[in-house]
């Protein structure tokens, strides 16, 4: 195993790391770690162990996919973001230069 995949398990990250006292969502059903969501024990199934059954791979693609179309809406917010910034300071310079 790479020693990425062993640093990625035996670390957790506060995404999957459930608190103290509650019940986690869903657990790896190859190493019993625990996850705050389904998608991220998916995830984790589908990047750091390689018996996969099928259910296992569907499960990943859909997973990768919803990542997929989350991270591309946080892309156009950042990218909305920077455009509304520039767009208010081109303007308050045109203003200022202006007076």
């Amino acid at each position: 195993m790479s020693r990425l995949r062993e640093h990625r398990m035996a670390t957790p990250t506060p995404e999957t790391s459930v608190p103290d006292g509650a019940e986690p969502v869903a657990t790896c059903p190859y190493c019993d770690r625990p996850f705050r969501r389904e998608r991220l024990r998916d995830l984790h199934v589908g990047d750091v162990h390689e018996e996969w059954t099928d259910a296992d791979r569907e499960a990943y693609e859909v997973a990768v996919e919803a990542e997929s179309e989350d991270l591309f809406q946080y892309h156009l917010k950042v990218a909305g973001a920077l455009g509304a910034t520039y767009a208010v300071l081109f303007l308050l310079a045109v203003v200022g230069f202006s007076l």
